[in-house]
């Protein structure tokens, strides 16, 4: 009788080996009417980075086969060392993300900007909020959907608290620390008022550079950045009014403004550096591990 994990090994590794055949080919997968790119004969044309789900640094990752933040980076140096990318297009559906990440990607970005000089488009899907929306500010112009969920400008950071339940039923935890703050965020008694003072200040610290960047990107006073970057969502009609985004559009609308803007005219060709279906398997691994672990918390997220 064939043992079930004999089973689940065998479909790894044909999947790993499926991730071969294919891992030569730079084509987009996207079924649109687009032309698409090859490795063997490549042409001028749009990349066209996916930005899905929530923004992070990954368990699992190596430079073979990167995953979360890391694979976005890898794939954004990758455009900026093409001569043949004469537009950045990023598809954005994320509710947003831990700091650092958004903030690689967000610079990372800038630097294709700095150093190609080519014109970055943003498109947002569903929602593209907090550490999403910061990444999409390294782009030139934002598009979104009229019911996209666009902003939420903010930081947050918190913790489960069990210090009564644990009092009333006779339960401890015995701490033995270096110092008075390393085991802050303890779940096992309240914060003292120090502490709460202490994260206030590393929030409103993040959150200045959060809205600084907002205000330079979109070219927005203070005062008008201040109303919109309370923690408020917004649909892409509402963005639009406020200067959170530039036009209405979907993915399709944002390549034919890129491709006309480029010179590539309205039917461009697709670049895109994802090319490892592997990877797929590698960023389940991750997803599944953070949350049976719970792996990333606490953390400062921008949400």
């Amino acid at each position: 009788m064939i043992k079930r994990e004999s089973i689940f090994g065998s479909i790894i590794i044909f999947l790993f080996v499926l991730s071969l055949f294919f891992s030569g080919d730079n084509t987009s997968q996207d079924s649109t009417r687009f032309k698409k790119s090859s490795t063997l004969f490549s042409k001028k044309g749009i990349a066209v980075v996916d930005i899905y789900g929530p923004i992070s640094f990954p368990q699992y990752s190596t430079n073979l086969i990167p995953a979360g933040a890391n694979l976005t980076l890898s794939q954004l140096t990758q455009i900026r060392q093409d001569d043949n990318v004469k537009g950045l297009i990023l598809r954005i559906n994320s509710p947003g993300g831990t700091v650092g990440a958004s903030q690689e990607i967000y610079h990372a970005i800038k630097k294709i900007k700095d150093e190609k000089n080519i014109p970055i488009v943003a498109q947002i899907g569903d929602v593209g909020a907090s550490g999403a929306y910061y990444a999409a500010l390294g782009a030139d112009t934002i598009f979104s959907n009229p019911g996209s969920l666009v902003g939420s400008i903010g930081v947050i950071i918190g913790n489960v608290s069990i210090d009564e339940f644990a009092q009333k039923y006779g339960l401890d935890y015995n701490v033995y620390k270096s110092g008075a703050y390393k085991d802050i965020l303890s779940m096992w008694r309240e914060s003292s008022k120090q502490e709460k003072e202490l994260l206030q200040n590393l929030v409103d610290n993040v959150f200045e550079q959060f809205q600084a960047d907002f205000i330079d990107s979109r070219k927005i006073s203070k005062k008008d950045a201040e109303k919109v970057s309370q923690g408020q969502i917004y649909t892409g009609l509402q963005a639009l009014e406020l200067n959170l985004i530039d036009k209405i559009g979907g993915y399709e609308d944002s390549l034919v403004y890129i491709g006309e803007l480029t010179g590539l005219g309205a039917n461009p060709t697709i670049i895109n550096k994802y090319n490892n279906p592997w990877m797929d398997v590698v960023n389940m691994l991750n997803n599944s591990f953070n949350a049976r672990f719970n792996l990333n918390q606490p953390n400062v997220q921008l949400r």
